[in-house]
């Protein structure tokens, strides 16, 4: 409907982002009031992690709206069970959508049963019947898939790294950002004021579900990442609105206008002083250089996950060439997001027959010269230079190396 331009794709995201505030602000103002409402969806506003979110072509903003929607039709639950047969039945198709948006999506729902456990059992049967009839299309459509995921999650999640002190700073801060530079005005202003402000729903218990939520949905995969890694920065949008809730329920006496507009100042000029200009491999460059050094039947060698966003921008380019792409190994190819398990000391032989089946054919073809694209695996890059070298001469001079840009790839070499 809208095309897909850059702005075009980003800006669903962009969307998803600030109906999330605006839901940030509703949660806020039928537990705490209008002034520590707008504190909260202020702090979201200007989490570094959800405008980074907002600025993805994936999914992390659509998950982090089902989030907070399902936060609020879990609150709605809580204090009226049997309110309305509607609400009910909104609770399961959202939760149906976030367990279809991210797995990250079960950490929340995990929390919320746990909570209702502890804070409010008398309606814990229709609580489980609802959750059961949330996950149950995931598991049957997606279950299987999900088990073998689990077999290969050594190499889909080799890249995410066991929790560490250095972890709990990212979070703090990709979670907070410019709020903790006013925490100070904000913790003198609630101490100097001596009146309670009490919101729509007006239960204590009830106030304190968002910091048991954001306790218990952040902890789970942080203390199974200690057995097995699966905790990352971008699964933890998940619970962006649960931090920003749990300041208002500490902090919400404290709350102003003015603070919120302090955040606000400071979190744009930040954004304004702080953002990094394009490097010159990031992928929308890396395509401008192709488009600009490359010609008709040259090759360019992938040995990571960054041909599909290259290739997204080479499309784009005024003068697009005609090139011989492939990845390698060529198996990354049929599912790009996921290398595969080419860490497994069974496969080298096959790895090293697929390098001279591939240098061979570019052999036979009349190009010009390659573009090798070296990953972050030197045990697979240096397979296929071996073979490279043995039929090809390395262009130095044309050699281009990358101190920062892209995640998937470190140095561009040319053959000819």
């Amino acid at each position: 409907m809208f095309g897909t331009t850059e702005r075009a794709v980003r800006s669903l995201s962009a969307v998803f982002y600030i109906l999330s505030v605006f839901a940030v602000f509703g949660i806020g103002r039928a537990l705490y009031g209008s002034k520590t409402a707008l504190l909260c969806a202020t702090i979201y506003l200007s989490s570094p992690l959800g405008i980074l979110s907002a600025q993805f072509a994936r999914m992390y903003s659509l998950l982090s709206l089902l989030s907070i929607l399902s936060t609020w039709l879990y609150l709605r639950f809580s204090v009226k069970p049997r309110d309305s047969r509607l609400l009910f039945a909104l609770y399961i198709v959202v939760n149906v959508l976030g367990t279809f948006t991210h797995i990250g999506f079960f950490f929340l729902l995990f929390a919320q049963i746990v909570v209702y456990l502890l804070l409010n059992r008398s309606q814990i049967k229709r609580l489980v019947l609802a959750l059961t009839l949330s996950v149950i299309p995931y598991l049957f459509l997606w279950g299987p898939i999900l088990l073998a995921q689990i077999t290969n999650s050594g190499e889909g999640a080799a890249w995410v790294k066991k929790p560490s002190l250095s972890m709990l700073g990212d979070l703090l801060f990709i979670y907070g950002g410019a709020f903790w530079l006013v925490l100070p005005v904000l913790l003198y202003v609630q101490w100097r004021s001596r009146s309670e402000s009490s919101g729509e729903l007006g239960i204590l218990t009830l106030t304190r579900i968002p910091p048991w939520l954001l306790a218990i949905t952040l902890l789970t995969p942080i203390l199974l990442s200690i057995v097995k890694p699966i905790f990352n920065s971008r699964l933890a949008i998940v619970a962006v609105h649960l931090f920003a809730l749990s300041v208002g329920w500490l902090t919400g006496r404290g709350a102003t206008y003015l603070l919120s507009l302090a955040i606000i100042a400071l979190t744009a000029t930040f954004i304004t002083i702080a953002r990094p200009a394009s490097s010159t491999c990031d992928n929308r460059q890396m395509a401008v250089y192709l488009s600009q050094t490359a010609e008709d039947g040259d090759v360019v060698i992938f040995t990571s996950l960054t041909r599909l966003p290259i290739d997204y921008y080479l499309e784009r380019t005024p003068d697009a060439k005609r090139l011989f792409e492939i990845s390698f190994p060529a198996e990354i190819d049929l599912h790009p997001g996921y290398e595969g398990s080419f860490r497994n000391p069974a496969r080298q032989a096959a790895l090293e027959i697929e390098a001279k089946i591939l240098v061979d054919k570019i052999g036979s073809m009349p190009m010009k010269r390659i573009f090798f694209f070296h990953g972050f695996h030197p045990e697979i890059d240096s397979i296929v230079e071996r073979h490279l070298r043995g039929q090809f001469e390395l262009q130095k001079a044309q050699a281009m190396r990358c101190s920062d840009g892209s995640p998937y790839f470190n140095e561009v070499s040319v053959y000819k």
